[in-house]
């Protein structure tokens, strides 16, 4: 007789369950530092187009923040400290900017974007579990 018994099936099935739960928190936390790292890069290159956008125009430029947190996968947490009276601005040709930060978070990780006050900006790593390629804040 060719084949498998229903009994060898059910024994393989059950031990490929249990693999497969065993690897799922590691696949989680993969997938969170994935997301960081991915949308902390996009954020960050968003914020610099932004900054060349008003450099190149030679007016001042906007960052409206609220649409942004809108666009993010729903477990990744937006905040910063800019407000309705002070919002995230570049200027005209010299790229200067208001002086803030923002931070997202997920899971075991939080990534901080530094803007100074001479436009610079920068990503480091404020909190959790390290991601490769950023300094701790």
């Amino acid at each position: 007789m060719m084949g498998f018994s229903l009994l060898e099936l059910l024994v393989s099935m059950v031990v490929v369950a249990f693999l497969l739960a065993a690897g799922m928190p590691g696949l989680q936390q993969t997938s969170e530092r994935v997301q960081m790292a991915v949308w902390s890069e996009r954020v960050m290159l968003l914020l610099q187009q932004r900054k060349a956008f008003a450099m190149a125009e030679d007016r001042s430029v906007t960052v409206d923040l609220a649409s942004l947190a809108t666009e993010l996968p729903p477990r990744l947490l937006l905040t910063h400290n800019f407000y309705a009276g002070a919002p995230l601005s570049f200027e005209g040709a010299s790229g200067f900017a208001r002086a803030g930060s923002l931070e997202l978070r997920n899971g075991g990780y939080a990534v901080k974007i530094i803007i100074s006050g001479l436009g610079r900006i920068r990503r480091c790593q404020s909190a959790g579990q390290r991601l490769s390629g950023l300094r701790p804040c």
